[in-house]
């Protein structure tokens, strides 16, 4: 068996000999298929040909992660750190032993959870990493669930993920988009984790 990503979306697929034949992520009118077609990839292919995940202290506690070259959708995962332990947001697609190397040396990652099914990535391989951290998934979202696992937990209403960061779906694109409050962030002012399912919009002004 081989754990099969999306070349596109770069989210992981079930476990099999053969990559499937589609992408529901990519399918579903919410995303796209690339004009070339469907394309599959693994993590090791991705490692051999120079991928590697990046490290940015944002803020006191506030880590992103970014996979470069650019990989999928491209996401920022984001690393929440706590005094019990870290948040893994928005996973990045891809993961290698340097990368775990480093999360370890921040903490390691307690709980992985992302704002919707279109930026979930590597949600399962991370938790493997990471002695099968739990992988926090909507409810409402759960036929999105791209590569079942004993770790994924389903969640509704509002759910503790660590004391401190709470998830709160607040709808978007999916039926279970959500939003992450973290009580500590932004210097005790209080930061929401939102991937895309909240964004900022510039609002035009007249005057005269």
């Amino acid at each position: 068996m081989r754990v099969w990503v999306c070349a596109t979306c770069a989210i992981e697929q079930p476990d099999a000999a053969e990559p499937p034949a589609t992408c529901p992520i990519c399918t579903d009118e919410r995303q796209y298929v690339p004009a070339g077609g469907q394309r599959w990839t693994t993590h090791a292919e991705l490692a051999a040909s120079g991928h590697r995940l990046v490290f940015d202290e944002l803020e006191p506690d506030l880590v992103g992660v970014t996979v470069e070259p650019r990989f999928g959708i491209g996401q920022r995962g984001l690393l929440v750190r706590t005094s019990a332990g870290n948040l893994l947001w928005e996973p990045p697609g891809f993961l290698d032993a340097d990368a775990v190397t480093a999360v370890r040396a921040l903490g390691g990652v307690a709980a992985v959870a992302a704002s919707h099914p279109h930026l979930v990535g590597a949600a399962v391989s991370w938790s493997r990493a990471f002695g099968g951290a739990p992988v926090l998934f909507a409810e409402a979202d759960r036929q999105w669930v791209r590569r079942p696992d004993p770790a994924i937990e389903l969640w509704k209403d509002e759910r503790e993920v660590l004391p401190g960061i709470t998830l709160v779906p607040c709808g978007g694109h999916f039926a279970g988009s959500a939003v992450a409050h973290w009580a500590a962030g932004a210097g005790g002012r209080g930061a929401l984790l939102t991937g895309d399912t909240l964004g900022v919009g510039a609002t035009a002004s007249r005057s005269g």
